[in-house]
Formats: C-alpha cells, sequence, structure tokens
C-alpha cells in the first residue's frame, strides 16, 4: 500500500477583481503515488486586454508569468505560446515562445518539438498575446495537430483576445493531459504539484477549468504593451504625485514635435463594450508643472467619438473621473486617451491615475464600491 495520496490535484486560481468571477470546472481525481519530491507548477496566461487572474482568494495576480518551486519565468509580452519543457528529473530542457498566430513556421517547431520529445518530459504551455493564426491557413492547420497531439479539450486559437494555459506529461501511451484552463473574457491560472513517480500518470484523467467572469476590471497600465497607437512620451508611472498625493497610472504627454505641443494618444482596438462597461481614472498635473502653466485638456473617445472631456487645471488634487460606456454597447470599438495642451503649457505631462476599464456593473463601481463597504 501505497504511504501517502499524491496532492496532485488541478486548482484553478482565477478570481477577478473583488472576487467575482464565476468558474466552471470539470473534476478527476489524481492517483495514489508518492510525493517526497514534488514540484509546485504554477502557470498563469493572460490574452490582450484582458483581466490578469488572482491566485487563490487574495490580491496576488499571475498575468503572464510561469512558476516552478522557487523560479518564476516572466513573460517578455510576445504574442504566442510560451513552452517551457522540463526533463524528467524536473530541469527546464528548453524554454521558447512559439509565434503560432503570426508563423506557420513556428506552429511546426513546436509540434516538432512535442513529437520529438522523450518519455517523462514535462510540457508547460501558457498563451501570451494575440495566438489566434492570422487569415487561419497554415498556421492554423499546425496548431491544430499540435493541440491534437497534446490532447487539448479547449479551442484555443480560435478568438482573440483569450486566455489558455496547459500541464501535459509525455509517457509511452503519448501525451498525458494533466491540467488545462480556458477563457475568452479573463486571465487563467493553473496550479498542479506534480509528484516524482511519473509512470503513475498513465491512467490519470486532467482537469479541464473553462472560466466565466461576471464583473471584469481592466488595468490600463499593463496593457501599454498591446496599445494600437502610442505618442512618444507616454510610459507607466508607479509613484505619481499630484498636490503630494501618490498613485500609480499613465503618464500622458502632449506630444512635442519641432517645438510645437500637439496631442498626445493612447489608443486600444477591438475592445468589446456592453451594458455594464465603464472607464474609471483619476486626472491630475504632475507636481513640477512649468511656470504660467493654464492646464491642460483630457479626452476620452470612443471610435473617435468623445464621450468626454475635462480640463485639467494646475494646482488642482486628483479629480475622479466615471464614464458609463453604455451608449456604445454590443460594440468592438477602438478606445483613446488623448491629451491637449493648451498654449502656455506645452510642457505640461497629464498624469492618469489608476486607469481601468470595467464591464458588469450596471452602476458606477466607485458607488457599488462605496455601498459594498458601508454594507460590511
Amino acid at each position: 500500500m501505497r504511504a501517502v495520496l499524491s496532492m496532485a490535484v488541478v486548482l484553478l486560481a482565477l478570481t477577478l477583481a473583488l472576487n467575482r468571477s464565476r468558474v466552471l470546472l470539470v473534476s478527476s481525481r489524481p492517483p495514489p503515488v508518492l510525493a517526497d519530491r514534488a514540484l509546485e507548477i504554477v502557470a498563469g496566461a493572460k490574452g490582450p486586454m484582458l483581466p490578469a487572474a488572482h491566485v487563490g482568494s487574495g490580491p496576488e495576480t499571475i498575468g503572464e508569468a510561469i512558476r516552478l518551486g522557487d523560479r518564476t519565468f516572466v513573460a517578455t509580452r510576445r504574442d504566442g505560446l510560451r513552452a517551457l519543457f522540463l526533463g524528467a528529473d524536473f530541469t527546464v530542457r528548453s524554454e521558447r515562445c512559439y509565434d503560432v498566430g503570426h508563423s506557420a513556421e513556428d506552429a511546426r517547431a513546436l509540434r516538432a518539438a512535442a513529437e520529438e520529445a522523450e518519455e517523462g518530459t514535462v510540457l508547460v504551455l501558457a498563451s501570451s498575446g494575440r495566438i489566434e493564426p492570422e487569415g487561419g491557413g497554415a498556421a492554423r492547420d499546425e496548431l491544430e495537430r499540435t493541440l491534437a497531439l497534446l490532447g487539448a479539450r479547449a479551442q484555443p486559437g480560435t478568438a482573440t483576445p483569450e486566455s489558455w494555459a496547459m500541464l501535459v506529461l509525455r509517457l509511452e501511451r503519448g501525451w498525458v493531459p494533466l491540467a488545462e484552463s480556458y477563457s475568452r473574457d479573463s486571465g487563467v491560472a493553473l496550479a498542479f504539484v506534480l509528484a516524482p513517480e511519473l509512470e503513475s500518470y498513465a491512467d490519470f484523467a486532467g482537469d479541464l477549468a473553462l472560466v466565466r467572469a461576471g464583473r471584469i476590471e481592466i488595468d490600463l497600465e499593463s496593457e501599454l504593451a498591446y496599445a494600437s497607437r502610442r505618442t512618444a512620451g507616454i510610459e507607466p508611472v508607479r509613484d505619481a504625485t499630484v498636490q503630494g498625493q501618490h498613485m500609480s497610472g499613465i503618464l500622458l504627454p502632449p506630444d512635442v514635435q519641432g517645438g510645437t505641443a500637439g496631442q498626445g494618444r493612447l489608443a486600444w482596438s477591438g475592445i468589446e463594450i456592453g451594458t455594464g462597461s465603464w472607464f474609471v481614472a483619476w486626472l491630475g498635473l504632475q507636481d513640477g508643472t512649468s511656470t504660467g502653466s493654464d492646464g491642460v485638456t483630457f479626452e476620452l473617445r470612443v471610435d473617435g467619438e468623445v464621450a468626454e472631456r475635462r480640463p485639467v487645471q494646475p494646482g488642482a488634487r486628483w479629480r475622479v473621473l466615471s464614464v458609463p460606456l453604455k451608449a456604445f454597447a454590443g460594440r468592438k470599438v477602438d478606445i483613446e486617451l488623448a491629451v491637449d495642451a493648451r498654449a502656455s503649457a506645452a510642457g505640461d505631462s497629464l498624469l492618469v491615475g489608476w486607469p481601468r476599464l470595467f464591464h458588469g456593473y450596471e452602476r458606477s463601481p466607485l458607488q457599488v464600491w462605496a455601498e459594498e463597504r458601508d454594507e460590511r
């Protein structure tokens, strides 16, 4: 009789902001194995303009990182499938991001690597950015062959945005799925404790988790890499100050060319808007604005239409902005943040503090949070 029951249980760690997500999980039981030298694996995946997955019920998010025990592999924000091949001794044999959405050659290379993997190989896969093959064709065919080879039950590569993560093991009978998670409206996270007696997983049927989100919060600071337009000087700031009050956010300066200040513009494309969608941010001029400044003007545009316009004056404190986007519900739109410097403020930069897109709120998220806080 084996002494210890393995903890090789697939945990879907995804909760969304305010822990409002709903998770659909198909469960199965792991085989009994000894686990004296187990490896804890946590894989996070996140499509563009989707919220990162929370690990457990706490505030920690994983984004696009992969953790193997005490080692963390952080994504480089490249489009594709991040793949870590581990040997039977749990050492990393190779690490690569395969751009299956844009390159049929990369898709073939991933399939070849999976076909040539030795028995005992562990493969951790997690999506980053776009993985849907553009225009289908050869890249689509190669990706489908790879998914079939690995035994994937979800259908990654069929939509943008989407998040997918999978853990598989190569045994004598082929690849054995250990865990898989997929979502089109949020990030996903897999946590798995892998026992060293790999042959005991021969008859294992891994769990598939399909994630559905209720309320969604998208941190626009972390989505700068996916912007469709970004004029010079726009960057994240971790400790911005307006009248001595600190906040993280985005620095949005005017676009100064040849001594003339034009509009600073930051935009994202293809964002699906629902009846409960909102834009929330705080606005202010960073401390140390130019002498004699008369401020700047901020605009929130949706498909080129001005949804909100606000002047931002020097010397003022952070000013909150909560804009309903219900008028654009049912559409995939471009969302743009723009700043215009006035004549005497060519050097002033706007700070957009804590910028967020929210979905699933019939009233302002700020109002909902205040009411929920009062009820506690």
